[in-house]
């Protein structure tokens, strides 16, 4: 079996009899989610880790104005800190993770796994967002979806996450295109968007982990999933999967994201969530996307900081091409067009902001962006 491993989003893909690959276009490392025979034997299982945050309490309130497109959303998780009793009551409280932003039920994969069949996802572009004021990032990663699976096709997307949570939210599908527009007009060249496909928003069940230990991460996935689907579908986690949650482990990382997201036979599922932890540097996860995924991919990220980037980890600098050889000065009047919240944590004052190219293979990535 073919084993590929793409960055931030662990992929389950669900399917069935059939020999044909589903195929995705996203922002982070997936896990292939199968449908199971009837008559399946189950290896003992763990009990899946209990979420520490999902969007349970949000989801009714934010439904209308997430399909809308409407970039202010306010979450009662927002600026989350030790003295607010009421935000750290609903980051820690277990409300399950039968949570859909659309609110409909995760639908059952269509396909069945048969031996010897290989999985594996396309990223040719991976677009978002980051906003970093020096303690807590905001990330908004958008994704264009779709499987060719007859019925659709499911996926589980894992995301590692530098540092505690503090909100996940839906965010303005737009806010990349704006974004880059806006910084492209700053350095005087004229804005070409990217016109990204915009539609329904898919289903999408969103929650996160607290990891002590990566050695049971496969069959707590797997218990996860058997839990989700009542038996019937299983992941097929694949001993590079283990490998890059390993090595993410060993940099520190404890907090993994999960997106389990079910995706359509046409490429109309269009959704950008926006992501916001504590980090000591601009991040965006690169290796996770080895998780799942083949072939080459083009990474455009918009960057705001709150000076000149002068320290590189990760993935080396030589690597990063900036749009236009330079950055642009930034106030909060110009990001809160694209994002409030965005522009709350940039504060007052001006700040830079700027366009990182990255392109490659995904399986030759060696490092994330980590720079501050």
């Amino acid at each position: 079996m073919k084993r590929h491993v793409p960055l931030l989003l662990v992929l389950l893909g669900l399917m069935v009899a059939s020999p044909i690959l589903p195929t995705a276009e996203a922002d982070t490392g997936r896990i292939v989610i199968y449908r199971v025979p009837r008559v399946y034997r189950w290896p003992p299982l763990p009990p899946p880790p209990r979420p520490i945050y999902n969007w349970q309490q949000t989801q009714i309130q934010n439904q209308t104005q997430a399909n809308s497109g409407n970039t202010n959303i306010n979450s009662p998780t927002s600026n989350v800190n030790s003295n607010n009793t009421t935000n750290n009551t609903l980051l820690n409280q277990n409300l399950g993770t039968q949570i859909s932003i659309n609110g409909s039920m995760m639908p059952m994969p269509t396909q069945f796994s048969a031996a010897g069949k290989s999985f594996s996802f396309n990223e040719p572009r991976q677009n978002a967002v980051i906003a970093w004021n020096g303690k807590e990032q905001i990330l908004i990663l958008s994704t264009d979806e779709n499987s060719n699976v007859a019925g659709g096709g499911a996926a589980l997307s894992v995301l590692p996450l530098p540092g505690k949570p503090i909100s996940i939210l839906p965010a303005s599908t737009k806010a990349f295109d704006d974004a880059t527009a806006m910084i492209k007009r700053k350095l005087s060249r004229v804005a070409k968007g990217t016109m990204m496909l915009e539609a329904k928003i898919g289903t999408h069940n969103i929650f996160v982990w607290k990891l002590d230990s990566p050695d049971d991460f496969a069959n707590q996935v797997r218990a996860y999933i058997k839990e989700k689907y009542d038996g019937k579908a299983d992941a097929l986690v694949t001993d590079e999967t283990e490998k890059v949650i390993r090595l993410y482990f060993a940099q520190g990382f404890r907090y993994f994201a999960f997106d389990l997201a079910f995706m359509t036979e046409k490429p109309e599922t269009k959704v950008a969530i926006a992501y916001r932890f504590e980090s000591p540097y601009a991040y965006y996860p690169l290796v996770v996307s080895r998780i799942g995924g083949a072939g080459k991919t083009r990474v455009t990220l918009a960057v705001f900081t709150p000076g000149m980037l002068h320290n590189f980890k990760g993935l080396p600098h030589q690597q990063i091409n900036v749009f236009g050889d330079k950055s642009v000065d930034l106030t909060a009047a110009d990001v809160e067009p694209i994002d409030a919240e965005m522009a709350k944590l940039m504060g007052d004052g001006t700040f830079k902001g700027r366009i990182f190219e990255i392109s490659g293979n995904i399986n030759q990535f060696q490092g994330d962006v980590m720079a501050w």
